[in-house]
């Protein structure tokens, strides 16, 4: 029963076999040259270094994107490891030199992980190749053999990807974000088929509906691989991460519009024509993700509904607010339509359809930098004490460094393994990293004891070479299949078989690497203790709340100016690029958050619906402002005093909010400052008053954003997360 409930888990963990796979092409990669070069040539510094480069990239380097893609990307970091392994080598007799260039190597290793998940993903392997230079024994002339060793080790690894049983590439972020299009998409001509009174089966809207929150679901960041996440500072991937905020935009656009009570027995076939114009664009857009270009996407090429007639009204009249309100809306989904065209023109190569786009938006500012400026403007960003990445790289970077200075001190004659046990268990949080330090330990304590057992019963070049065999599969396999204890524990085995057979040992080897592996992981915790130990979760907390801080301002600033109240050079408010900015470093704390273990005490807050909240707000200002709009409703007094007054509202509500963010929950929940309807029926009450004029479009876009931003309020302080019912 037991052997039939670990193979019923490695087939839930391993379905397609492509971890098993991956085990037995770097075994095959590992044990043969390890040989060659051990027996062959006679040349243990080579055999070593041949060995920690398979494991290095094998093991540690985790690479997205199909086989090929990952080949091309070890081979390019190559000249990287030539030179950690020449700086270690360099340094390793002179300890503060070698503590100092650790704690740098650390760092900066670490640290340029912001640029995207390639980085993030090469970061261990590329701090194993400076860990084990940098120690005893003193090779300096072995130096080019070394160098040798790692590269033979890498390459081999990067052939057997492409060779060996390269498997299915993963489905990539693209195809997800165009199947979520293509359902937005399906749910917006059903929507259309409603309004122009056509029966399409019944409940079919509702399933639509339900298929688009589903794709839309799929393409949350937090849900994707961590490797496989469009983070990175290029164009593409920012690009790509627009277009899937948009697309959720558009969702939720057109579950509100087609909830609102004034489509109550209404029919119209120039609604039911946009929405159509509108499906066929995201349908382009879809196929342009999957296919690439030609496909036109971002023209603007959609067919408008014809304005409500206000421009040139000469006489008072009554207003039909209910189809002003419905037209401004559909101009909403439109605009929003159009910027997902645009971003997946930048994503696919074609950032010059922004230049179709009328009025431009400065969201897509990074689609005329090329992607180095990009990479060193991530980089800039993430320069400071308030990012999760800058705190992650220093609490690394101290640790190696002290474990370093330790090992040194120590005269421990297998330091490296102090270094590598910090580098195993340490996490983003002091919690995550005393867990994963127990697992540690209990691994190398079993490993240990096994290769105890082996070195003292079954001593031998052939009994090694079975051992070593058994304990390579387990190595690579182990990890991914049955998490960090037994990933330790076949890793215990197979290094102690390396040392093991270069020269003669017993089975106080085994009780060197436990030791050493203890004393890593417990200078591994205490850093984690002494810097940032609440890790992403407690700097989630106060990221966004300056994220929702910087929204309230921004609220006020839009409003203002196009009260005429404010006027900023290139007509965008100073909250604007401070949302930006502080929007940055909230998300890159909430995607770290989610690898971190669960806290109780941090679901009291829904923080997906703070950031959909607050992107809610620098979206639409984006919108609003996306043409030359500042002073329109200055000879609107009325208008604007009444907008003004409802900002200043709900700017007073989001700093309540975001005050107490930082806490962790909401003691004190917040009334919505101003009800939504009475927002709507103030608007209406104006233009009704004012008898027709050419603003009125823009206080209705105005005040219906105002209204969406009142309902997030409430939102945000549910536990449920779900969004504000349609009006």
């Amino acid at each position: 029963m037991i052997g039939t409930g670990l193979v019923d888990r490695l087939r839930r963990r391993d379905p397609d076999r492509r971890i098993r796979l991956r085990a037995v092409r770097l075994t095959l990669v590992a044990l043969p040259a390890y040989y060659v070069c051990l027996y062959g040539l006679s040349n243990p510094v080579l055999a070593t270094y041949v060995v920690f480069g398979v494991v290095a990239a094998g093991l540690f380097i985790k690479l997205p994107g199909p086989a090929r893609i990952r080949s091309r990307v070890l081979l390019a970091a190559l000249p990287v490891s030539w030179a950690l392994i020449t700086v270690a080598t360099a340094l390793d007799r002179k300890t503060l030199w070698a503590v100092a260039a650790t704690f740098v190597v650390g760092f900066s290793v670490a640290f340029v992980g912001v640029g995207g998940p390639r980085l993030v993903g090469l970061a261990s392997g590329l701090q194993l190749f400076y860990i084990v230079a940098n120690f005893p024994p003193h090779h300096g002339n072995a130096l080019p053999v070394r160098l040798i060793g790692a590269t033979v080790g890498v390459v081999l690894v990067a052939v057997a990807e492409v060779v060996l049983w390269p498997g299915p590439p993963p489905v990539p972020y693209q195809r997800r974000l165009a199947d979520a299009v293509d359902a937005v998409a399906a749910l917006l001509e059903a929507s259309a088929d409603a309004l122009a009174g056509h029966r399409c089966g019944d409940g079919e809207l509702g399933r639509r509906r339900d298929r688009a929150a589903e794709a839309v679901e799929l393409i949350r960041m937090a849900d994707f691989p961590r490797t496989q996440r469009p983070v990175s500072a290029s164009r593409r991937d920012r690009a790509l991460r627009d277009g899937a905020a948009t697309t959720r935009e558009i969702a939720e656009q057109v579950r509100r519009f087609m909830a609102r009570r004034e489509l109550e027995h209404r029919r119209d076939d120039d609604m039911a024509t946009s929405m159509r114009h509108d499906a066929e664009a995201m349908r382009r857009a879809s196929r342009a993700l999957t296919e690439g270009p030609p496909a036109d996407t971002g023209d603007g090429l959609h067919t408008r509904m014809p304005k409500p007639g206000l421009d040139n009204a000469a006489q008072p009249r009554r207003i039909d607010f209910d189809y002003l309100r419905l037209w401004t809306s559909l101009q909403a989904i439109s605009e929003h339509v159009d910027i997902l065209g645009a971003a997946v023109g930048v994503a696919v190569g074609q950032p010059s359809v922004l230049d179709r786009r009328p009025g431009g938006t400065g969201a897509f500012w990074y689609a005329r930098n090329n992607d180095a400026q990009l990479f060193w403007r991530q980089l800039r960003v993430h320069l400071t004490p308030r990012s999760v990445y800058f705190q992650g790289a220093v609490r690394l970077a101290v640790a190696l460094a002290a474990a370093r200075l330790v090992a040194a001190e120590l005269s421990l004659s297998h330091g490296f393994w102090v270094l590598l046990g910090t580098l195993t268990v340490m996490r983003t949080s002091a919690a995550n990293t005393r867990t994963s330090l127990v697992s540690a330990a209990t691994g190398t304590l079993i490993g240990a004891v096994v290769t105890g057992l082996l070195l003292s019963v079954a001593p031998g070049t052939v009994p090694y070479a079975i051992e070593f065999l058994v304990a390579a599969l387990l190595s690579f396999a182990a990890g991914p299949l049955l998490g960090l204890l037994w990933s330790q524990a076949a890793l215990t085995v197979m290094i102690t078989l390396v040392f093991a057979q270069l020269s003669p040992t017993d089975w106080s080897l085994a009780q060197v690497r436990l030791l050493d592996v203890i004393i890593g992981g417990a200078v591994g915790v205490i850093a984690g203790l002494l810097m940032w130990p609440k890790g992403a979760g407690g700097e989630l907390r106060r990221r966004i709340g300056s994220y929702l801080r910087a929204d309230a301002e921004l609220i006020d600033e839009t409003v203002a100016m196009l009260a005429g109240r404010e006027r900023y050079p290139q007509q965008e408010p100073k909250a604007l690029h401070a949302a930006r900015h502080e929007y940055i470093l909230a998300d890159a704390s909430l995607c770290l958050y989610y690898l971190e273990r669960p806290d109780a005490r941090m679901t009291q807050v829904h923080w997906d619906a703070c950031m959909v909240a607050g992107h809610h707000i620098v979206h639409g200002a984006e919108l609003i402002l996306r043409h030359d709009l500042a002073g329109s409703l200055a000879s609107w007094p009325e208008a604007a005093a009444t907008l003004s007054d409802v900002a200043r509202q709900l700017k007073s509500g989001y700093l309540d909010i975001a005050g107490q963010l930082p806490d962790g929950h909401i003691s004190r929940p917040v009334a919505t400052p101003v009800n939504g309807e009475a927002i709507g029926d103030r608007a209406a009450d104006i233009i009704e008053a004012g008898g027709g004029r050419p603003e009125d479009p823009l206080l209705v876009e105005i005040a219906d954003w105002l209204i969406d931003l009142s309902e997030n309020l409430d939102w945000i302080q549910t536990s449920s997360g779900r969004p504000p019912a349609g009006r």
